[in-house]
């Protein structure tokens, strides 16, 4: 596929992307994020603790959001890919489109409409399927932008570093929110459900002024030669499931996301029950996020002289073993000291994987063009982010496996505690379910194709077809 550099209104553009570009693309992920992280970790508890959802209620509703998405999320992708760009392109206007309505939703989610478990459970339902519907129309296209932001590799690089700390940056309010929320209850544990309503407002507010900013600051760039055939699902799908490096990677991403989201989810029970401080979940946080921000600095370094699969390998072990080691150990409920230190080693082993899985996103819809000579990247990245979703309905087990060992939400906040039974085997699921994780993305990580070797044959041969050359 043949590419020509042309700004939206067609005239030519050979400038490199400015501060304001990647400003703009990551005041996106920022907004994304911040809204994100914050339902990964508190939805589940607030449905428990406040609503009094069953766990396996719960688990249902993710898994049945989950089932929509398969069908939403592939017809989104092919509606994006087969979309003429207009006068503001062909990706950026969604970031109005899709991004004022999600921001309004993320606030609905946590609306108490009624007294009534049943109502809530309909409400929840039906607000938290909207909001990934949502999601979709503007990740989908956001995750595309940046393919025809520029078609320089250290750009591409660079706008895959302002994701990452955007989104990581975008997660900060999940450092505040243990502070602003968890104070309601007798015991000092209990979630404050109005202050959670009103974070979510805020939230809300700065979505829709990143937004806005991330629309004017962003440019599309690069116009790609049209296909004169349409890009078809079953067709793009079968590409696909031949492909090793996608499969492999969009399964990785799925556990990475689940580990993710299941940790967070996990260690608000954790830290509420078995420590008695919740507090210390806003520790947590901050050592789970150092790793990853410290790696932005020397991040391209390692890319050029270890590889992307070889340094995740390398990590990926790490977290497995330290992982193991928080599991076996079985801290004692007055040692969180020496827990939060076990996890600061196991976010260290997964920063790097985490601040460079969407570059790696990049490198398998490369590879689908350098395989297949087709370069769909809205309908490929669609599929990649359907597995992530998958991987957030695995992270939605997480109060199944605290029901399935006895917690009671009917005493939170009451100050009367699970019992040692429930509080024990809280912090086993609370560890062991991660390491088994961690082992199965380091297997996917072996049979993943694209070491440092292959990875730089296949750009160099990419540059040589899209120049025309053979």
């Amino acid at each position: 596929m043949k590419e020509e550099t042309k700004n939206s209104k067609g005239g030519t553009k050979s400038g490199r992307l400015t501060g304001k570009n990647y400003l703009g693309y990551t005041l996106c992920d920022m907004a994304n994020n911040s809204a994100f992280s914050v339902i990964s970790a508190y939805l589940v508890i607030y449905c428990s603790d406040i609503l009094g959802i069953r766990g396996g209620v719960i688990t249902a509703i993710m898994m049945g959001a989950r089932i929509w998405d398969a069908i939403n999320d592939p017809i989104m992708g092919f509606l994006v890919q087969n979309k003429k760009p207009g006068k503001n392109g062909k990706y950026r206007p969604f970031l109005r489109i899709g991004g004022y309505p999600l921001a309004l939703s993320v606030v609905l989610i946590f609306l108490h409409v009624s007294g009534s478990t049943l109502v809530s459970t309909i409400w929840v339902a039906v607000t938290y399927i909207l909001y990934g519907m949502l999601y979709t129309v503007l990740l989908v296209p956001y995750g595309s932008l940046a393919s025809v932001m520029t078609t320089k590799d250290d750009e591409r690089s660079n706008l895959s570093i302002c994701r990452a700390l955007g989104g990581g940056i975008g997660s900060l309010p999940t450092l505040l929110f243990p502070i602003f929320v968890m104070n309601a209850g007798a015991d000092g544990n209990q979630l404050n459900e109005k202050n959670l309503l009103i974070g979510m407002v805020i939230i809300a507010v700065c979505m829709i002024i990143f937004y806005t900013l991330g629309f004017y600051f962003t440019s599309e760039n690069v116009v790609p030669v049209e296909s004169k055939e349409k890009t078809r699902v079953l067709d793009t799908v079968k590409r696909i499931v031949k492909d090793r490096a996608f499969v492999t990677m969009s399964l990785i991403g799925c556990l990475l996301i689940a580990i993710d989201q299941y940790t967070n989810t996990v260690n608000l029970y954790l830290f509420k029950d078995y420590f008695g401080n919740s507090a210390m979940n806003t520790i947590y946080l901050i050592i789970s996020y150092i790793p990853k921000l410290t790696i932005i600095f020397f991040a391209n370094k390692i890319i050029r002289s270890i590889g992307k699969k070889e340094i995740c390998v390398i990590g990926i072990s790490i977290s497995a073993v330290f992982s193991f080691l928080t599991f076996i150990l079985h801290v004692g409920q007055d040692s969180v000291v020496i827990f939060l230190i076990l996890s600061f080693f196991i976010n260290c082993g997964v920063a790097f994987l985490a601040m460079e899985i969407w570059s790696m996103a990049a490198d398998i819809i490369d590879h689908q063009e350098w395989v297949n000579g087709r370069r769909e990247e809205a309908s490929n990245y669609a599929i990649f982010t359907f597995m992530r979703k998958i991987g957030q309905t695995l992270a939605a087990l997480a109060p199944w496996f605290v029901g399935l060992v006895g917690y009671d939400s009917s005493l939170a906040g009451t100050g009367i505690s699970q019992g040692d039974t429930v509080l024990n085997g809280m912090y086993s699921v609370a560890t062991f379910v991660p390491f088994l994780l961690y082992v199965a993305v380091l297997i996917l990580f072996l049979l993943y194709p694209l070491d440092k070797k292959t990875s730089e044959q296949m750009h160099r041969e990419l540059e040589g077809m899209r120049n025309g050359q053979t």
